[in-house]
């Protein structure tokens, strides 16, 4: 797949309306529920403002006085509680997080793998990959809630995060996070991969998000300079 790289503003031009789109077998098949949809929707109550430009930056963490992670603050300031499941484990990195990570196939990673929670409703998926030489025995290791959140872990560590790299997409949920996600059918889902450079701009963190459509607002802040 081509890198089309996004241009706020004036963006890539949507695909005409009799565009075929191909099908993949391990995608969830829509059904035609407009009514179900349509209610999802208009549930504004459910949207998450997600401030993809601010999430993980230094000036937010201080601010919080490393007692908040970014997710825990938006989520807190919509008057709800946040909390997360999380997993870790180590593998290989294939030809994708390899490339992003500026490592060679293959190379050790450390994977943090989370399903984030506005109250009792799974809100977003998030999968992080670093390189296993920077972050083996930290905290990001550990399942625990890292409760500074991970970029100041990063920071700890010597690798200050300075800036991120997005990529959105969107398609259908596969099964699997329409169940975990708890979705609609018909839904479709944002996958927002953020890649995070430190100062020496070097890729330290490549983070996978799925965005159920019906409950994220990606608001970004972008200087006009």
């Amino acid at each position: 797949m081509s890198r089309v790289p996004w241009n706020v503003g004036g963006g890539p031009k949507p695909p005409a309306h009799d565009a075929i789109v191909p099908v993949r077998s391990d995608l969830a098949v829509p059904e035609v529920r407009s009514d179900g949809v349509r209610r999802e929707l208009d549930a504004a109550d459910v949207l998450s403002k997600y401030f993809a430009s601010r999430t993980g930056s230094r000036a937010k963490r201080l601010e919080a006085d490393r007692r908040r992670d970014t997710f825990t603050q938006q989520i807190q300031a919509q008057g709800k509680t946040s909390h997360q499941a999380s997993t870790v484990e180590q593998l290989a990195a294939n030809a994708d997080i390899a490339a992003h990570l500026g490592v060679e196939v293959g190379t050790p990673v450390g994977v943090r793998r989370r399903v984030m929670y506005a109250d009792d409703e799974p809100l977003q998926l998030g999968d992080s990959y670093y390189p296993l030489s920077i972050v083996q025995d930290s905290k990001i290791m550990n399942p625990a809630d890292v409760v500074a959140g991970t970029d100041q872990i990063l920071e700890d560590l010597g690798h200050t995060p300075t800036r991120y790299e997005d990529e959105i997409t969107w398609r259908m949920p596969t099964a699997e996070e329409t169940a975990t996600l708890r979705m609609v059918t018909g839904m479709p889902v944002g996958r927002l991969l953020r890649t995070t450079f430190d100062q020496h701009d070097r890729p330290v963190e490549v983070y996978l998000v799925i965005l159920p459509a019906d409950r994220h607002v990606l608001l970004y802040d972008v200087p006009a300079d």
